[in-house]
């Protein structure tokens, strides 16, 4: 079973908070994303992510390529 948590970030540019479920090596990952303005967990242990581990994944490499659509579209808008 593969634990994560929640975080709440925003991206330079956004008006709004965000919040996804990340793992935690990607949480890491995340935080040196140079278009993330801020970035802080919110709460933990969320079960049973493997699924979403790899859909976040993709994301996150995206991101590394300046594209926030796939992470955007995986997290909630505060």
């Amino acid at each position: 079973m593969l634990l994560a948590f929640k975080i709440k970030y925003k991206f330079d540019g956004d008006a709004k908070y965000s919040v996804c479920t990340v793992t935690y090596s990607q949480y890491k990952n995340f935080q040196k994303l140079p278009i993330v303005k801020k970035c802080e967990v919110i709460r933990g242990n969320v079960k049973n992510i493997e699924n979403y581990k790899k859909e976040m994944q993709n994301a996150l490499n995206l991101a590394f390529k300046n594209d926030t659509s796939h992470i955007k579209k995986l997290s909630e808008e505060l």
